[in-house]
């Protein structure tokens, strides 16, 4: 099996195709390989074992530089606190205008 051919075929699936791009990685991966992808969404198959190369290194996949995934509750509370900010804000607004338009018709 050629690990060239086989990264171009998981770019295209990757691409077009994506229900058969998870079957063919859990068939890769059960095989002994190791798959890499960049942001790019360009694709490194190599055998398990085997050291990466300095120049593979932007294919891995590093969670450190991953968000955060937020729970339910904690997105529920910023979204609540932004639209209290911006009524505020709103709230403000009208205010330095009904004092302004009082100003001047008095």
């Amino acid at each position: 099996m050629n690990l060239d051919s086989v990264s171009q075929e998981l770019d295209r699936l990757y691409e077009f195709e994506i229900r058969e791009y998870v079957a063919r990685c859990n068939e890769l991966k059960q095989s002994g390989y190791k798959i890499y992808r960049n942001s790019a969404g360009k694709h490194k198959v190599v055998q398990g074992g085997q050291p990466v190369r300095k120049e593979e290194v932007q294919y891995s996949y590093d969670k450190r530089n991953e968000p955060e995934k937020e729970g339910l509750p904690t997105r529920v509370g910023k979204a609540v606190k932004k639209r209290i900010d911006k009524f505020k804000r709103f709230v403000k607004t009208v205010k330095f205008l009904y004092d302004n338009s009082k100003d001047r018709y008095n």
